[in-house]
């Protein structure tokens, strides 16, 4: 496969994991329901299912005392082992489903032991029979057949509790309840010879068990051992510190022998020697401080595909065909996914790249065979293409210190995410962990040219308010939030500040609003008004000065940040490239763009926060600024919903920023719609287009035609299509056809009254929002007075919307007074 470049340095490693090609586990157990064996046995007869206490008392007048080894003697003694064994001459089994019942009990033992499941067989040794308080202590089998590797034992359904199989190898120890007391069970246990073993005291009734000797059929590697890579920990463990202190990557990815769903991929079901690697990985990575987790990994190739040459019987002309296989790669992906942690649990790290030199073993996928592709046949001046994609399951170390930084890779989002179960551990906080954590996570967001990446910066503030670290809030408001910020935080923002304390905030926030007021006006009015809100700051002297002076601040800037907001809004929407990108769904700018406009809350939270820190002398200003920018608040619809909202604020309609509002929005709405839109009296159409060439010319003259309604335009298609943008670009008052007759078609234009009926439209939102302005009139007397009576004279008039009695009153009234 191209482009993959495997570890370097690794070679000890890599020789070490390899070695590890013995799979399976030192026991294994589990029950299986069948139909039960013909078990004879000689001075009894065939035993029935469950076993009555009859026949048990039966078999044990036909057995012996089980004995035990004491060095190189054979003796009998119930303080070691205390129960009664009858020997396989004695004993014959039968019935016709008894050999698949077997074969099925030794394929699970062959695969949980690791052992070749064709050349496993099975020899019966002892019948085995436990009365209440018997037992077997602590022991090892010997060898008892050539070639023998294991024992098993298969209780038969008999009533009885207790009487546990518990197994150690090592440090490690495994109980299994041999109990079978339905009349189709078998319950049965098989472990390597050399393994301890203990039967417990049978508690109560009876068991019964056939023992059997395991043995490997003739031929090479026949295993008499448990598996046990214990002594492969150290020096595995040894490899990764040596890596881990080296610093060359930041992972290690061991390639599985195995294919796994992504949905089955987990510790317990990895097979075979995929399962020995993981445990001596998983102890070795113990020591060596590190992480281990299983992941999918994914590769995908993209390039040109082999040409395919087919010759007929009689000429070698070829007929050209795409092969999937891969001529040129022009492009290649590599990342990991579908990750499953040790414990069972389903991490959310996301997708992570899988970088050069973190790849091993070493020439593993050199003859690999994609999964699926995806092939595209030439299309215009492309030529064809070709994908494939390869899926396999892996295995992934990193060092424990480094899992933010590995995980930050797939995006930062992740790495929060990660951390904020870390931070919530019991401790993390006493022991520096969480400091740590948030300090490295600052230190990796992206920023600047790196901040095309997405990423959600409030779960960030939150941790950082959680962790009360005002020098790490300090670090990434000014790192982080001065760079990226879009409003989508401001709740979690305000949450932080009195983490940051005054002092510090005093020196942020003036600097934020001069950054970011220009490009995102509604957005930091808006964070200015939930800091506002705080309680726990709202009460401290402290907090008030700091958040008067910032407000101070916003007010008197804001006429020149909107200027400026307006202005970088319109190069970005004269920027023709950059709007055929976003079409497409792309953004050529990885800085967020512009947003110049203010909507009612805006306004109404900008001039409420105003009046309570007793600033209206410089609400004035702002007012002012709002008005002379249309473009940015929109005087006859933000403005009368604004007012609207803030009347309700004691005191604040006889401010005079307040009054500076209303008047404005009122003398718009009054310019704009004091009288109904007059009927058009003809049919000329406006038609303001820049274009110089004969066929617009011919397209303004029809337009300004007073009788003319259709117009017929006989061009061929680029023209006609030519046409059809500048109607739409220009949005003309015209409906257009194309009549599909005779050479070249021709291009029908219909006049329609468009224009009119959103005029009409405008005018009625004008009057609803009069009403709204008749509703909130300023607090003041004489100024406003001539205002309001044309307010009421035009919404009276008009033939849409009836005023409300108490309106229609107050605006008669006032208008009287007017005209005294």
């Amino acid at each position: 496969m191209d482009g993959i470049k495997y570890g370097l340095g690794q070679e000890r490693l890599e020789h070490l994991l390899r070695s590890v090609d013995r799979p399976g586990d030192y026991c294994v157990g589990g029950r299986l329901f069948t139909p039960m064996p013909r078990v004879f046995v000689d001075g009894v007869g065939e035993l029935s299912f469950p076993v009555p206490d009859t026949q048990i008392e039966a078999l044990i007048g036909a057995a012996e005392r089980a004995p035990h080894g004491r060095g190189t003697e054979t003796v009998v003694d119930t303080s070691v082992r205390d129960c009664w064994q009858i020997g396989r001459e004695q004993v014959r089994l039968a019935g016709r489903a008894w050999p698949e019942s077997l074969a099925r009990v030794l394929e699970t033992v062959a695969d949980g032991l690791g052992l070749p499941a064709e050349r496993l067989g099975a020899e019966m040794y002892k019948l085995l029979v436990y009365r209440p308080g018997g037992f077997f202590a602590p022991h090892r089998d010997t060898e008892k057949v050539a070639g023998m590797v294991a024992t098993l034992s298969v209780s038969l359904p008999a009533e009885g509790a207790g009487g546990e199989l518990a197994v150690r190898h090592g440090d490690r120890e495994t109980t299994f309840d041999m109990n079978a007391e339905e009349p189709s069970e078998l319950a049965f246990a098989a472990f390597y010879a050399d393994c301890l073993h203990e039967v417990r005291p049978v508690t109560g009734g009876h068991r019964v068990s056939l023992v059997f000797n395991l043995f490997l059929r003739s031929g090479e590697g026949c295993f008499q051992r448990a598996p046990d890579y214990a002594d492969l920990a150290a020096p595995v463990a040894e490899c990764l510190a040596a890596w881990r202190d080296g610093g060359t990557t930041d992972k290690l990815v061991w390639l599985l022998e195995h294919a796994y769903s992504e949905d089955g991929l987990s510790f317990d079901t990895l097979k075979n020697a995929d399962a020995a690697v993981a445990r001596v990985l998983g102890e070795a990575a113990d020591r060596a401080d590190c992480e281990l987790h299983a992941a999918v990994m994914r590769i995908e190739e993209y390039g040109i595909p082999e040409l395919e040459l087919h010759y007929g019987d009689w000429d070698w002309g070829p007929e050209a065909g795409l092969s999937t296989t891969m001529e040129e790669v022009h492009d290649h992906w590599e990342t990991l996914d579908g990750w499953a942690a040790r414990d069972g649990g389903r991490p959310p790290f996301g997708q992570i790249e899988l970088k050069d030199h973190e790849l091993l073993p070493r020439g593993t996928l050199d003859d690999a065979e994609p999964d699926d592709h995806r092939l595209e046949d030439s299309t215009g001046n492309e030529g064809p293409t070709l994908e494939l994609f390869y899926r396999y399951a892996a295995l992934v170390v990193w060092p424990r210190e480094k899992t933010v930084d590995v995980l930050a890779d797939a995006g930062i989002d992740a790495a929060v995410a990660w951390a904020t179960g870390e931070c919530a551990r019991p401790g993390a906080a006493e022991d520096g962990t969480a400091r740590r954590l948030l300090a490295r996570l600052t230190e990796l967001w992206p920023v600047g040219e790196e901040s095309c990446q997405e990423q959600e910066r409030a779960p960030m503030l939150r941790l950082l308010r959680a962790a009360g670290e005002g020098g790490l809030v300090a670090d990434f408001l000014h790192r982080v939030v001065m760079d990226r910020y879009d409003g989508g935080e401001n709740e979690a923002l305000a949450s932080v500040l009195a983490v940051l304390g005054p002092d510090e905030a005093g020196s942020f926030l003036p600097e934020f609003v001069e950054e970011h007021l220009p490009r995102r006006p509604q957005s930091v009015i808006a964070f200015l008004a939930q800091a506002g809100a705080r309680r726990e700051l709202s009460g401290i002297p402290a907090w008030r000065e700091v958040l008067i002076a910032v407000v101070a601040r916003t007010l008197l800037s804001l006429g020149t940040a909107l200027e400026a907001a307006s202005e970088a809004r319109a190069r970005e929407e004269a920027d023709d490239w950059r709007s055929d990108l976003r079409s497409l769904g792309l953004d050529p700018d990885p800085r967020p763009t512009v947003d110049a406009t203010m909507d009612h809350e805006a306004v109404r939270d900008l001039f409420v926060l105003a009046w309570r820190l007793g600033l209206d002398d410089r609400a004035v200003a702002a007012a002012r600024a709002i008005g002379d920018r249309p473009e940015t608040v929109t005087p006859g619809r933000t403005l009368p919903a604004a007012l609207s909202e803030m009347h309700g604020e004691e005191g604040l309609a006889g401010a005079a920023a307040y009054g500076v509002l209303w008047r404005r929005a009122t003398d718009f709405l009054m310019e704009r719609s004091s009288e109904p839109p007059a009927e058009p009296s003809d049919w000329t159409v406006a038609a303001d287009v820049p274009c110089d060439c004969e066929h617009c010319a011919e397209l303004r003259a029809f337009c300004e035609d007073p009788v003319r309604r259709v117009g017929r335009f006989k061009l061929r298609k680029d023209l006609r299509k030519h046409l059809h943008r500048t109607i739409d670009r220009h949005r003309l008052d015209l409906d257009h056809v194309t009549e599909r007759k005779g050479s070249p078609y021709t291009l029908v234009c219909t006049k329609n009254r468009a224009s009119h009926e959103r005029r009409l439209e405008e005018y009625r939102e004008d009057l609803r929002c009069m009403e709204l302005l008749l509703g909130c009139v300023p607090e003041r007397d004489g100024e406003e007075v001539r205002r309001v009576g044309r307010l009421a004279r035009a919404v009276a008039s008009s033939p849409w919307i009836k005023p409300t009695e108490h309106r229609e009153r107050r605006g008669a009234g006032l208008a009287r007074r007017d005209e005294r």
